[in-house]
């Protein structure tokens, strides 16, 4: 699920909002670096905690790491901490969140995701009404959970067939599963020569396949035009090292996923199992590559990018 709230993102970083708090710029960089991995933010916590840093601080510290990262585990290990400052919030101790009610719509917002993740549909409808009852500026943000829900829900049921036959951008056959081989995913990049975001993130495309390859997942650009030229094209001028292959008239893999924009990323289980269906710049993706490998780390570029 999509967690990142631009809202608070953009706000809470802003370290002159910070002025007059007790914590000093050192602290606030090292507590809102938008490149801290979970040890090296819990780090930065406890010594912030240690520093006397109000608690208050620290929690909406905690809750933009959590939003950040798409760590649906993370935000709800830390509802406790969150509910109980909540009890004692102060308008004046507020990083970005000037309002009670701003803070604890964003609480029923990781009820209701952790409801989601659950697949407790009765919980997540009775906890997202609450985060908009409470906080309706964020709408589009507490929207996206529904959608996405909704989504996940179908694609859950949805097994891709990874030995439909497909071609390379050379003409060669082959199918997903020979893409595969005995490594752990695939990730595929879906895109097309006319679309502009798609060839601005071919660098950043490449860099993923390097990165993944140590762990055992195979990333492969995934051309939806029928001119197999233009793909190849591409692939010889962007240098594309990686599985450069071209998807069957009909788009057959399109219309099972629901794909109706690009640049759109799949990350398939060797099942055909759909584990991520989102945008490339989404930190679901990083999320759902992190359950593959707990040691995987979007680059500092993406990590830049997200915010």
């Amino acid at each position: 699920m999509r967690l990142l709230s631009t809202l608070v993102i953009a706000t809470i970083c802003s370290f002159g909002a910070l002025q007059g708090q007790q914590i000093s710029e050192e602290q606030a960089q090292k507590l809102f670096n938008s490149e801290a991995s979970l040890e090296e933010f819990t780090k930065a916590a406890e010594e912030a905690a240690k520093a006397g840093v109000p608690a208050q601080l620290l929690a909406e510290a905690k809750l933009v790491w959590g939003l950040r990262n798409a760590n649906t585990d993370y935000l709800t290990k830390i509802l406790p901490e969150l509910e109980a400052v909540a009890k004692n919030f102060k308008v004046e101790e507020a990083a970005a969140l000037g309002t009670l009610d701003d803070f604890n719509g964003l609480i029923s917002y990781i009820r209701a995701l952790d409801a989601g993740k659950r697949g407790d549909e009765t919980a997540l409808k009775k906890h997202i009404t609450e985060a908009f009852w409470l906080s309706p500026e964020q709408g589009e943000l507490f929207g996206s959970t529904i959608t996405n829900f909704r989504k996940d829900q179908k694609m859950a049921k949805i097994s891709v067939d990874m030995k439909l036959p497909i071609t390379t951008s050379k003409g060669e056959a082959t199918t997903l599963a020979d893409q595969l081989g005995t490594n752990k995913a695939i990730l595929l990049d879906f895109w097309a020569t006319w679309c502009g975001p798609c060839m601005n993130l071919m660098p950043e495309l490449r860099k993923k396949a390097e990165l993944l390859k140590k762990h055992g997942i195979v990333v492969a650009g995934m051309n939806n035009e029928s001119d197999e030229s233009k793909a190849d094209e591409v692939r010889a001028k962007k240098d594309m090292k990686m599985p450069w292959l071209v998807e069957p008239k009909g788009s057959p893999f399109s219309e099972q996923l629901g794909i109706d924009s690009i640049p759109r990323m799949i990350l398939l289980s060797p099942e055909g199992k759909v584990l991520f269906n989102g945008h490339p710049n989404e930190p679901g993706l990083w999320a759902a590559l992190k359950k593959l490998n707990a040691t995987i780390e979007a680059p500092k570029e993406e990590s830049e990018a997200k915010n």
